[in-house]
């Protein structure tokens, strides 16, 4: 099979990656907007040139505890049926390449964690880190949820 490129990030102190196809750009973290009886890891949304994208922190959707806003965090977008969602994460620390036989995609792997966003481990330098699918990190009524306050703002 052929190589894929992941882009790699950590969550407080754990390695995990998303393939650099569901990337639609990385920003430094800025100004995010708070919206009232959101979740409380929906941070808030995101001004990207015009565009409102709301911000998830996967430390505290993930139950990783809070996170700290450092000058090195970093808002991965992705897009899912038409709309931008931002990802906050601590750091993104590099792009890599990695061929098949580096990630294991077995069900252990994916039955462990019960969650439909793991979609593998990768290895690369005796470092493992998780591979997560963006679109599937949030349901559909949290979507739907988060989707319909950002009409109102529009």
């Amino acid at each position: 099979m052929a190589d894929i490129q992941v882009v790699v990030f950590t969550l407080n102190n754990e390695l995990c990656s998303v393939e650099a196809s569901m990337v639609f750009k990385i920003e430094k973290y800025g100004e995010v907007s708070h919206i009232p009886e959101m979740p409380d890891y929906i941070k808030g949304l995101y001004d990207l040139r015009g565009r409102v994208v709301p911000i998830v922190d996967l430390n505290k959707k993930f139950n990783m505890g809070a996170s700290e806003i450092t000058k090195k965090t970093k808002i991965i977008i992705s897009e899912k049926d038409g709309q931008l969602f931002g990802f906050m994460v601590n750091n993104v620390l590099e792009i890599i390449n990695l061929n098949e036989a580096s990630i294991d995609r077995s069900d252990a792997i994916i039955k462990v964690n019960n969650k439909k966003y793991i979609t593998g481990v990768g290895k690369k330098d005796e470092k493992l880190f998780s591979i997560i699918d963006l679109n599937e990190i949030l349901r559909q009524d949290e979507v739907e949820q988060v989707t319909e306050v950002i009409t109102v703002k529009e």
